[in-house]
């Protein structure tokens, strides 16, 4: 007699299996530092990718710096010479307008004007009397209403170092130009404003014809040492001569050194053929400029002399600087116009050389000679001749001195361009710059929001990893007392229903005494003792030691069946053992004890057929008897075998029942393959 075996239908929910949380800091910081070397280049990706804005910023300023490096450049010195017009000191602005003004209408298309840059003792005063706001006015002829020309809003004082401001116009016949400041600044500490200009410029094309007109103002301080109202026209201000880099070779023509100042030299230029002239220009150069200042060099004394043959020693005088010494003008172009004339040949004759203390021996220092009709330069590239015995000497470890610099187009820190190219160009320059600081400024303003962003979005997902890893480690300990508890519960239900019910049994054969024979109940003791043992190993194999079975899964299927069938002729077919994991092959053997337990209990049937099969993906066994079936329902309305249904469901696999009255019962399991974790 074999007491029913109650089965547990408990099965443990597999425990999460998360990685690390070692790791995860570190997984962090590797994706947020391995595509990038520095925070500088994580912060720009970020801002590119999450701002369309930055990529055109980026794209203007590439276009900026490509157009400002063919821009003539702002000199860091000033060229000093004459300081220009300065009006009254008065307390409000538009009282202190200057006119132009000519005795022919005259065409004007563009407009210029140059701030006045003074270096004093007290620092540098880079737009001295310059408004923030000014107009321009003009009439057509005398009496003919005012037209307004220009009107500047703002002029950005606070970013200037002197550039000119240039305004083009629509082409426009004047006789009268007025400029009115409209917003000047007050001096500091005082209620006073004053307007002050280093020069001014009328183009028509690219001629400046403000140097011919007559010059007006409501007041000028032209008694004071550098300023008058006709400095307006004289072609010098603090930016010296019209010029563009890149840097020449040569710094210009460097007379031999003479022992007193009064020593004649001079230069010739041949102009090759008969030639109409109406002007010359006379650049200053700028080699020993940082020692002895803008100008050294400058003749103090010298007349503009023309003939046809130089060699019968015939010179017609020009142009002459007069008997007093002619006023240095510093790193400044000297333009001297003289009643138009032919002329082959053209001399500069210097009667008193330049010595400005008793330590420095006289010389003469120019860099440009330009020979103008109608300005145009016909000199440019022609024959130089001077006394000079030494016509080249080295300055530097790259730039010489030399005659033939004297007309080579080039001053002695650039290449000589149009005054209307070079004005427009700085005032250009200058636009650019601000467009580029305020490009800057808002990339700038990006950038440090995109940081701001950045580190905020950094600190909230480590705080949030700080809080998902401490969450997750309180996960992890409930996962690990749930799986302690289950683990517990699993094998006291193992052992109850395994052993426990082994151990009564064999309790109760041996209290039989009276009933059946000794060596029996003896066989039955020992073959429950055997089970028993199996059982305990196994669960001590599946639970808590390697988690590997001892044998193939249809051995210890077999090793049951010859146990729990003793008493009836059964067959195993197959010697399939698929490699199941330890929960699915618990339930499988649940499963089959529950199975063949039934079949000796309950169906009086004398023999027993098994099979297994098994794939790569299913497992399917047959249990089938001849015994005395089953009926059709459950007397109390349960479903038939309702605890290998529980462990078919345990297995995520189907059973299927086919049983009729004294025909025996037909059991299909089929469940899919899970494999052991490794």
């Amino acid at each position: 007699m074999i007491l029913g075996v109650r089965h547990s239908s408990r099965s443990q929910k597999p425990s999460p299996k998360w990685p690390p949380p070692r790791c995860l800091p570190l997984l962090l910081t590797l994706l947020a530092l391995s595509p990038l070397s520095s925070a500088r280049d994580l912060n720009h990706t970020i801002a590119s990718n999450f701002s369309g804005r930055l990529a055109e910023i980026e794209a203007r300023l590439a276009i900026i710096e490509t157009q400002m490096a063919n821009l003539p450049i702002l000199p860091d010195m000033d060229a000093l010479g004459s300081h220009g017009f300065h009006s009254d000191f008065t307390e409000d602005s538009e009282r202190n307008w200057f006119e132009v003004s000519w005795e022919k209408p005259r065409s004007v298309d563009a407009i210029a004007l140059i701030p006045t840059r003074l270096s004093t003792q007290s620092g540098e005063m880079s737009n001295y009397g310059f408004p923030n706001r000014l107009r321009i006015v003009g009439s057509t002829h005398p009496g003919a209403p005012t037209i307004t020309l220009a009107e500047i809003q703002n002029t950005h004082l606070d970013s200037r170092r002197g550039e000119p401001v240039f305004i083009p116009i629509k082409p426009t016949t004047l006789s009268r130009i007025r400029v009115i400041p409209i917003d000047l600044p007050k001096l500091q500490g005082k209620s006073v404003r004053l307007f002050s200009v280093s020069e001014f410029m009328a183009f028509n094309g690219d001629e400046n014809i403000a140097p011919l007109a007559n010059l007006n103002a409501q007041y000028s301080i032209d008694a004071e040492v550098g300023w008058n109202i006709r400095y307006l026209v004289d072609d010098q201000s603090p930016l010296g001569p019209p010029e563009t880099p890149p840097l020449p070779d040569s710094l210009g023509w460097h007379t031999d050194v003479a022992h007193t100042r009064d020593i004649p030299t001079w230069a010739t230029i041949d102009l090759e053929h008969p030639t109409t002239i109406d002007g010359v220009r006379i650049i200053a150069a700028k080699g020993d400029s940082p020692i002895k200042g803008p100008g050294f060099g400058f003749p103090v004394r010298f007349r503009i002399e023309e003939s046809d043959d130089p060699a019968a020693k015939s010179w017609k005088t020009l142009w002459h600087s007069g008997p007093e010494p002619f006023p240095n003008p510093g790193y400044n172009p000297v333009n001297i116009r003289f009643p138009e004339t032919t002329a082959t040949h053209v001399r500069l004759l210097v009667e008193e050389q330049q010595q400005p203390d008793i330590l420095t021996a006289p010389r003469v220092l120019l860099s440009e000679i330009e020979i103008l009709s109608k300005n145009t330069n016909v000199a440019l590239n022609r024959p130089v001749s001077t006394p000079d015995l030494v016509t080249s000497r080295p300055h530097d470890s790259r730039r010489t001195w030399s005659v033939k610099s004297l007309t080579d187009g080039n001053s002695s820190t650039g290449k000589i361009i149009p005054t209307r190219q070079w004005v427009s160009q700085l005032s250009r320059r200058f636009d650019l710059s601000l467009e580029q600081k305020d490009l800057i400024a808002e990339k700038t303003t990006i950038l440090s929001r995109t940081r701001t962003w950045t580190i905020t979005a950094l600190v909230t997902l480590l705080s949030l990893t700080v809080v998902a890893l401490v969450f997750w480690q309180l996960r992890l300990r409930l996962a690990a007392r749930r799986h302690l508890s289950d683990l517990r519960r699993r094998i006291s239900s193992d052992l109850h229903d395994e052993v426990g019910s082994n151990l009564a049994t064999i309790s109760l054969l041996s209290e039989l005494s009276g009933k059946g024979t000794e060596s029996n109940r003896l066989s039955d003791i020992g073959r429950l003792a055997r089970e028993s043992s199996l059982s305990l190993r196994e669960i001590i194999d599946l639970t808590l030691v390697s988690k590997r079975a001892r044998k193939p899964l249809h051995e210890r299927l077999r090793e049951i069946a010859n146990l729990m069938l003793k008493d009836h002729r059964w067959e195993l077919i197959g010697d399939a053992s698929p490699n199941l994991d330890p929960e699915q092959r618990r339930n499988l053997i649940f499963f089959f004890k529950e199975a063949l337990h039934n079949i000796s209990r309950h169906a009086a049937a004398s023999s027993v057929n098994i099979r297994i099969q098994a794939d790569h993906h299913n497992v399917v066994i047959n249990i089938a008897d001849n015994g005395c079936g089953m009926p059709p329902h459950h007397p109390n309305g349960q479903p038939r075998l309702r605890t290998l249904q529980q462990r078919a469901d345990s297995l995520h696999g189907s059973l299927n029942i086919h049983s009729e009255p004294a025909n025996g019962t037909h059991l299909t399991l089929r469940f899919p393959l899970r494999l052991p974790a490794k």
